[in-house]
């Protein structure tokens, strides 16, 4: 759907992502994604707080992700778009490549002061490939 090839960022590990098991947490895997989606819409539309909300993620677990694995690497593509949403694919990849989890999310786009959806910016649907 998108005009534009896949984003791309890169994370480091931190001690805190990993829990007793010696892999990365599942809270770790939101943070990374969502980290990623505030820098993608941050640089792509020249927002300095993007407003959205995440009102659906989907995320498959396929291979667990431990200390050296990082760094990580994110992607983001837009996938679909409506007037108030954008739903975009995401994968995260350890250093080596392998992918190690794959998420589908819909992002709203959020007024603040209203507290409610609006519409999509001119910024926005250039980012999104419309």
């Amino acid at each position: 759907m998108s005009a534009h090839p896949a984003w791309r960022t890169t994370f480091h590990l931190r001690f805190r992502d990993f829990d007793y098991l010696g892999h990365m947490t599942a809270t770790s895997y939101l943070a990374f994604f969502e980290e990623a989606r505030v820098a993608w819409l941050t640089e792509g539309t020249g927002a300095r707080q993007p407003a959205y909300v995440v009102a659906r993620q989907e995320i498959d677990f396929e291979r667990e992700v431990l200390p050296g694995d990082g760094p990580l690497t994110l992607t983001i593509e837009p996938i679909g778009r409506g007037a108030r949403r954008v739903d975009v694919r995401e994968e995260l990849r350890g250093a080596d490549g392998t992918l190690r989890a794959r998420s589908t999310a819909t992002l709203v786009m959020w007024d603040r002061e209203a507290r409610r959806p609006r519409a999509v910016s001119d910024a926005e649907s250039r980012l999104f490939g419309g």
